[in-house]
């Protein structure tokens, strides 16, 4: 199956016409489809209901029934969207006898206490907040009052840096006792370089800023700083808070956007522009983007260079000839604009190995094969050459080797497996380091219904390393599963989800696909 082109439809469209829809999609969809869709696959040519299913955890009835265009024949009209996520994963509400909703508990405090709430939520709250969609921990502070050092004591389970706030789960937004909340927090406070600053802030924003942005639902970096005419690089100096790659730019908080003494604001650009090729060009583009471009790719949240590739077929380094501005690493990759995916007259790409090996490496006697990314060790004595479909975990369970291994003989590829390219080899074994490969759980495509933890519990096979022995609920890890959407799914914290499955790795590199995680315990 072709790779999938997922995105969220609401940082895309604002057409009304798509407003039957939970989330509205990138591009058409049929109006039978789920009106509860929150996310949807962009169908390129080879799709089959079969693998769009495996591929998202789904039933094909369940995958039809989401898309009444397909149950005659599955059969995908390439461009069209179509649903594989109903109400955010979320499950259904289970049904009741009674009308009426079921009654928040009572705690020892005297206060009803709704539910759900989060995990190690103080004992002592008088005030809940139910996080919403479009919800972050900038907008619930400015809406109670309150500081994120009150919001984190109260609730630690939303993590130090808010990456853990959680929809339909409330928090605690209040105490019994405690400092008084004001229904309005205040909205400006005059600085000492004259300027009427508005809160909230980023705490490290620069201190001679004249202009803010309030950031709202449907914002990124790409279009506030193509709103007020500025680059991403200057909005990262003055907002370093926001992240290199703009992952951390949260709803409800104001950014600056303008200095004193700075360049002039210009006006916002023209949506599409026709360049001397006769394309028609999209904005906003990446920089520097190569002027016979012919096919555009717009980036959307969760992808990354390696995704792109292989999405089109295409090698990093064409990506990176078309596109200068994403970095040599991929490193200024920036969400909401538009990268080069194809040129004029361009050269057919293939997914067959690349060049035969060309040069000895001096001092080991191995023939190094060719391209190799920069800092690859000297010593290798085996390659790897990456195809469409390979990721990290796949290449370690082939070679029976660790991360750690695999980072430090190729450190071009980053600590999070970001910088993995396809057409080039890597190196999957070295003389002069640890070459024993570390024990392995052996995986095989069978599923056990014997358990094997003494707890009682059916365990699956194969599963993912490290895991608990009292684990009572499983997931089967599908292409495109991510730790923090494993979690969102079954409603538990990334904290529980990592202490049950302490192998998946810190960033989540280490979890291997079609092994079984635990997502609930006894």
């Amino acid at each position: 199956m072709k790779s999938l082109h997922i995105g969220l439809g609401c940082a895309l469209l604002a057409s009304g016409a798509l407003s039957q829809f939970l989330e509205p999609p990138p591009t058409t969809a049929d109006p039978n489809t789920l009106p509860e869709c929150t996310w949807w696959h962009v169908a390129v040519a080879g799709d089959t209901c079969e693998e769009l299913s495996a591929a998202w955890g789904l039933t094909v009835a369940t995958l039809t029934k989401w898309n009444p265009s397909l149950a005659s024949g599955c059969n995908f009209v390439v461009g069209n969207s179509y649903c594989i996520e109903k109400n955010y994963g979320l499950p259904d509400p289970e049904p009741t006898t009674s009308t009426s909703a079921a009654p928040p508990t009572t705690t020892g405090n005297g206060v009803a206490t709704p539910k759900p709430i989060s995990d190690g939520m103080t004992t002592t709250c008088n005030k809940f907040h139910l996080v919403v969609k479009g919800d972050g921990c900038a907008s619930i502070l400015q809406k109670y009052g309150i500081s994120f050092d009150q919001l984190f004591v109260w609730n630690p389970a939303i993590g130090s840096n808010c990456e853990m706030l959680q929809l339909g789960v409330n928090y605690c937004v209040g105490l019994i006792g405690g400092t008084p909340v004001t229904s309005t927090p205040p909205t400006i406070t005059t600085p000492t370089n004259g300027v009427v600053t508005p809160t909230p802030i980023p705490d490290d924003t620069v201190k001679n800023c004249n202009k803010f942005h309030l950031v709202v639902k449907g914002d990124g970096c790409t279009a506030i700083t193509t709103q007020y005419g500025i680059s991403f690089a200057q909005f990262y100096a003055w907002n370093p808070a926001v992240g290199s790659n703009c992952e951390l730019l949260q709803l409800g908080v104001n950014y600056c956007v303008g200095l004193i003494g700075g360049s002039p604001i210009t006006s916002a650009p023209p949506t599409i522009t026709t360049p001397a090729n006769g394309i028609v060009t999209p904005s906003p583009i990446q920089d520097n983007m190569t002027t016979n471009c012919n096919k555009f790719h717009l980036v959307v949240k969760g992808e990354g260079c390696s995704s792109i590739g292989t999405l089109y077929g295409i090698s990093f380094a064409q990506l990176f000839s078309w596109n200068p501005a994403i970095g040599s690493n991929c490193e200024t990759l920036q969400l909401g604009t538009h990268v080069c995916v194809g040129v004029i007259g361009g050269a057919t790409t293939t997914t067959t190995p690349g060049p035969s090996p060309t040069t000895s490496r001096p001092g080991n006697g191995i023939v190094t094969p060719t391209p190799i990314r920069e800092g690859t060790t000297p010593n290798c004595t085996q390659f790897h050459f990456v195809v469409k479909g390979d990721g990290c975990a796949s290449i370690q369970q082939k070679y029976g080797i660790s991360f750690d291994q695999l980072f430090a003989w190729n450190p071009a590829v980053g600590s999070n497996c970001e910088g993995l390219w396809l057409d080039t080899y890597v190196c999957v074994k070295a003389t002069g380091g640890p070459t024993a490969p570390p024990t392995m759980t052996t995986r095989t495509t069978s599923t056990s219904t014997t358990s094997t933890r003494g707890n009682g519990v059916a365990t699956p096979t194969p599963t993912q390393p490290g895991m608990v022995t009292n684990c009572k609920t499983f997931h089967k890890v599908v292409k495109g599963d991510g730790c923090q959407a494993i979690a969102d799914r079954y409603k538990i914290t990334l904290a529980n989800f990592k202490k049950w499955n302490t192998a998946v790795g810190t960033n989540c590199e280490l979890m291997w696909l079609d092994a079984y995680v635990c997502v609930g315990v006894l």
